[in-house]
């Protein structure tokens, strides 16, 4: 006897099975799509590999022996697991079961990350996300670590070795206290700004936008004035009403309506990336993947979310 087994296969469990169950040679044989005398051959290599006898046979019937019961047992349970393993491959190929990590800029107000989890969860409830609020230089870090699996981040990245895709591009739009001089004209050039207090972003917020800013200004010969800088916007905008300076700021701060805060459009118009969504190649998953398709979804097919800006 061969002590290991190792000549026994799938396909000679399933041809047991077949057997114990139909106890009849020519059903089970039909049921195979082999002939009889085939299966005779491979029930009886089976029963030689084992060292043991599983059907007692007379020329009248088949019928299990003790151990064979046994053995049946045992052999449904394994072509079940192996069923149930194949199903959840499959399932695991397809994103709909598994694990994602999605890291968040904490400040943003892009309505595409809320959305985006809920129709993920509403197509896959299965899969488990595990939401974590950073900054964007944390989140380049953790992906890089293998630590998070996707981040909605504020462009640009540098890392070569991520895959950063811009979901949206908007506009900067000037943030005046409503009692501003400036707050009666509609449009603002960026020379109208050169005596005027800034409130920037942190260059620590870990996004782009501090130094989009400075080029901004700089490509019109100008300095800015900083006065202040802080890492969340709605700080920033609290800062505005309160008459402690100006801040330029992605269209989507319109969503706040904030009290003596009211926003003016910049000309000529300064496009800024928005909003990106970074991941490392090689990790992408069948999860990411689903993911991915669903947040691009949800930008082309939204066109109320940003009115003002570029879809990619």
């Amino acid at each position: 006897m061969n002590q290991n087994n190792q000549n026994i296969e799938l396909r000679h469990l399933r041809y047991f099975l077949a057997v114990a169950e139909e106890l009849n040679f020519g059903r089970a044989a039909e049921r195979l799509n082999i002939t009889q005398p085939s299966l005779s051959r491979q029930i009886q290599n089976l029963e030689k590999e084992l060292g043991i006898l599983l059907f007692e046979r007379n020329q009248r019937q088949i019928k299990l022996t003790v151990t064979g019961q046994i053995f049946l047992t045992e052999v449904e349970q394994i072509l079940a697991r192996f069923d149930q393993g194949i199903q959840i491959a499959k399932r695991a190929s397809r994103g709909e079961i598994g694990q994602l990590t999605v890291g968040f800029q904490g400040s943003s107000v892009y309505d595409v990350i809320p959305l985006a989890i809920k129709a993920f969860r509403d197509r896959f409830p299965e899969v488990e996300i595990i939401m974590k609020p950073m900054e964007t230089s944390q989140q380049v870090i953790a992906i890089a670590e293998n630590n998070l699996d996707i981040g909605f981040v504020i462009p640009p990245i540098t890392d070569a070795n991520l895959k950063v895709e811009i979901l949206l591009q908007e506009p900067l739009v000037l943030a005046l206290p409503e009692n501003h001089p400036l707050a009666a004209q509609s449009e603002i050039t960026i020379t109208a700004l050169a005596n005027e207090p800034l409130i920037l972003a942190s260059r620590d917020r870990g996004c782009g936008l501090h130094e989009q800013i400075f080029d901004i200004y700089q490509r019109v010969g100008l300095r800015p004035n900083v006065v202040c800088a802080a890492r969340e916007m709605q700080v920033m905008l609290g800062f505005v009403a309160a008459g402690i300076g100006i801040s330029l700021l992605p269209s989507h701060v319109k969503n706040f309506q904030r009290t003596g805060v009211v926003y003016r459009t910049l000309t000529p118009e300064a496009p800024i990336a928005g909003l990106g969504i970074v991941w490392k190649v090689e990790n992408l998953t069948p999860v990411l993947s689903v993911f991915l398709e669903i947040a691009r979804d949800i930008i082309a097919n939204t066109p109320s979310l940003y009115p003002d800006s570029d879809r990619k």
